[in-house]
């Protein structure tokens, strides 16, 4: 990925002054929507990390982790703003 960045370069037009009001900010609700996109997708990905619930250890890990991936992007949430 870096070497395509730097192989495509910057926007045309991005770093004029001129040009300055054309480049707003993204669009909040996609933000807000593809976080949680990524949020959903680590609940497949993190409990079953764990690879197996055949036993209840098993299990009690998995809803650790699950606790775990509920909690982390919450307090990011609360720490950001």
């Amino acid at each position: 990925a870096l070497c395509g960045a730097i192989i495509v370069g910057p926007r045309a037009g991005r770093w004029d002054e001129e040009k300055e009001d054309e480049f707003e900010g993204h669009s909040i609700p996609f933000c807000v929507l593809g976080t949680f996109f990524l949020w959903f997708g680590w609940y497949g990905f993190n409990p079953g990390s764990t690879l197996s619930m055949h036993t209840a250890e098993a299990a009690n890990l998995a809803g650790i982790v699950a606790v775990n991936t509920t909690l982390s992007p919450c307090v990011a949430g609360l720490v950001v703003f």
